[in-house]
């Protein structure tokens, strides 16, 4: 199955505009466009990192903000801040 060429795009084109209307498509479009940016900025704004500073649910010794893992019982960054959440979610 190939692309649609010229006058194929042409014909989808005109079938669109007949369905929805000259003055309906530059809002469409804008309205496409609006939600494109704002999905690209919500996927930016979920992908922040929590801190992993303070105690550590496992063990108690205090875990410095940069460290990648526990330096007393050896978890990682990311198991400690899931036991963290999930530790906060039980208590509320």
């Amino acid at each position: 199955m190939s692309l649609p060429g010229g006058p194929e795009l042409f014909i989808i084109l005109f079938v669109i505009l007949l369905v929805f209307g000259a003055s309906r498509l530059p809002k469409l479009a804008r309205s496409m466009g609006q939600a494109g940016k704002e999905f690209k900025t919500g996927m930016r704004e979920g992908f922040k990192d929590q801190p992993v500073e303070g105690p550590c649910p496992f063990c108690g010794i205090a875990v410095a903000e940069e460290s990648k893992f526990c330096p007393g019982c050896g978890k990682s960054a990311e198991d400690i801040v899931a036991e963290k959440n999930r530790k906060e979610a039980s208590s509320a």
